[in-house]
């Protein structure tokens, strides 16, 4: 498949894997920093005053306005994961959108792909799930 095939989402998968191999590296070097950061980002997942819900919606629309499309991707699916609701994810994007500006507008194509292949991939799962049971 050629590099012009691929979907957005293959692409934002692969770019994943290659910051993942990357990010390795960078562990390997620097122990103690990533140590020291990994623990202050896992304090920020504890629960809260605030529902997991709603940190993945805030997370979303935070990397949005940051425009990094493989968190985009990452970040809609941890959304759709804890719960949250297409509308509210759509609703959760636009307040990036209206605080960014409108050059924030085309990233809403990222999450609008990653909700319909993430409901693609759900509903394979159900019927590969529901073949395992007969």
């Amino acid at each position: 498949m050629s590099e012009d095939e691929k979907s957005e989402w293959q692409k934002a998968v692969e770019h994943q894997r290659f910051i993942d191999r990357r990010l390795r590296d960078y562990r390997r070097a620097n122990p103690e920093t990533v140590k020291t950061f990994m623990d202050f980002w896992r304090q920020t997942k504890h629960k809260s005053a605030i529902p997991q819900k709603y940190k993945e919606l805030i997370e979303l629309a935070l990397v949005i306005y940051g425009r990094c499309v493989p968190c985009i991707y990452q970040h809609t699916k941890l959304c759709l994961q804890a719960g949250a609701t297409p509308e509210e994810i759509i609703d959760a994007s636009m307040q990036a959108v209206a605080i960014g500006g409108a050059i924030l507008y085309d990233y809403l194509a990222y999450v609008m792909e990653t909700i319909e292949n993430f409901k693609t991939r759900s509903s394979a799962d159900e019927d590969n799930k529901k073949v395992s049971a007969e």
